[in-house]
C-alpha cells in the first residue's frame, strides 16, 4: 500500500544524520523537500567553521531544533520545489549554518523551471543538460575588465572572448577553457604564497573556495593579491595579468596556437576508469575513453574537476542525484 504524505513527512523526521535533501510527490499532486538530520542548537557565539571549545562546555550543543524547523518546502504557491546542495531560505529567522554550494546551479534551476508552459519529458531532459552557468559568465566579465585595463594586445583574445561569454560549457566552445584556465591561475596565484600550495589545493577540493570567487575577485583592495614572496606589493592587475600570460602558454601547449582550437572538449574530457585504472600496464587496455564531453563544475550537468593548473580539466565526478526538482 502507498504511503501517505504525512507518513512520509514522520518518516523523514527520523534522520538523525546524515543530512539529506529529500524530494517527495505523490499522484495527489503534493510536492515537497525536506532537508533531514538532527540540527543542533549553538551557542550565540560559537562559529561552527572554526575550533570549538571542547573542554568548558561554553561551546556544547544546546539541543536540536524540532524538525518542524528544519528548511523544507511543502506545496509552495510557486508550484515546485528544488534542491542543488545551495544555502536554503531561513526557517522563523534562522539561516542555518553549513557548507553549501554557489548560487550557480539553484539559481539556473530556478531560471528555467519558473518558466510558464506545459512541461514535457523532452524539456526536462533538456534541463538536466543544461550547461550555463550566470555566475560563471559574471565572474568572466570581471575578470576582462581587470585584463582590459592593463591594456596589453596580447591579452585580447582573453578579452573579447570572456566578456561577451554567456556562461555555456559547451565542447565545441572557447570561453570555458580560457575561463577556467585563467580563474585557476589568479586563484592559486593570489593564494598559495600565503597558505602553501599543498593546502590551496586541499581548499580548492572544498566548496569554501567556490563561494569566494565572485567576493574576492571584485575586491581590488584584498590582501590576498599581494605575494608574501616578493618585496613589491603586487596589484590585483598585475595578477590577472600574470595569470593571463599563463593562460595562453597552457592553451597553446594543450591546444595549439590557433585560439579558434582552444575547446573546450580538448581539455574536459570524461574517462571511465576500469579497478585496473591504478595499474599502469593494464590502465589503457581496460579504461574506457577519454570523450570530450560538455558541463562543468556548478552547472546543472555538473560534470566537474579539479580547478588545478595543469591545463587539463579531466572529469572527476557527475551530477547523479545531486540536483533535484519537483514540479
Amino acid at each position: 500500500m502507498p504511503i501517505t504524505f504525512a507518513q512520509a513527512e514522520h518518516a523523514a523526521s527520523l534522520f538523525s544524520s546524515p543530512g539529506l535533501n529529500v524530494m517527495y510527490a505523490d499522484v495527489q499532486g503534493n510536492i515537497a523537500w525536506w532537508a533531514v538530520a538532527k540540527l543542533p542548537i549553538r551557542p550565540a557565539h560559537a562559529a561552527s567553521k572554526f575550533f570549538l571549545d571542547g573542554s568548558s562546555g561554553n561551546d556544547d550543543y544546546l539541543g536540536y531544533y524540532p524538525f518542524s524547523k528544519n528548511p523544507h518546502a511543502v506545496n509552495p504557491p510557486w508550484g515546485y520545489v528544488y534542491s542543488a546542495n545551495n544555502q536554503p531560505d531561513s526557517v522563523d529567522g534562522v539561516l542555518y549554518p553549513g557548507y553549501y554550494y554557489p548560487r550557480s546551479r539553484a539559481g539556473r534551476i530556478v531560471e528555467l523551471i519558473s518558466q510558464d508552459k506545459k512541461w514535457t519529458v523532452e524539456d526536462i531532459q533538456t534541463i538536466d543538460l543544461d550547461v550555463t552557468s550566470h555566475m560563471h559568465a559574471d565572474i568572466a566579465h570581471e575578470l576582462a575588465a581587470i585584463l582590459k585595463s592593463v591594456n596589453k594586445s596580447e591579452y585580447s583574445v582573453i578579452v573579447e572572448t570572456l566578456a561577451s561569454w554567456k556562461g555555456d560549457h559547451g565542447a565545441d566552445q572557447i570561453a570555458p577553457s580560457i575561463y577556467n584556465n585563467l580563474l585557476a591561475q589568479v586563484m592559486r596565484k593570489a593564494m598559495a604564497d600565503d597558505i602553501t600550495d599543498k593546502a590551496f589545493e586541499s581548499l580548492a577540493a572544498s566548496s569554501i573556495l567556490k563561494n569566494t570567487y565572485e567576493q574576492f575577485i571584485k575586491n581590488e583592495n584584498s590582501p590576498w593579491w599581494d605575494n608574501r614572496q616578493t618585496d613589491a606589493k603586487e596589484t590585483r592587475a598585475q595578477i590577472v595579468e600574470q595569470a593571463a600570460h599563463k593562460t595562453i602558454e597552457l592553451l597553446t601547449k594543450t591546444s595549439g596556437s590557433n585560439p579558434a582550437e582552444w575547446t573546450w572538449g580538448k581539455i574536459h574530457t570524461l574517462t571511465h576508469k576500469h579497478a585496473f585504472d591504478a595499474v599502469k600496464p593494464l590502465k589503457g587496455f581496460f579504461n574506457v575513453g577519454p570523450f570530450a564531453v560538455s558541463g562543468g563544475s556548478e552547472v546543472i550537468n555538473n560534470l566537474h574537476y579539479k580547478l588545478d593548473t595543469t591545463g587539463y580539466f579531466p572529469v572527476d565526478g557527475g551530477p547523479a542525484l545531486a540536483q533535484d526538482y519537483r514540479l
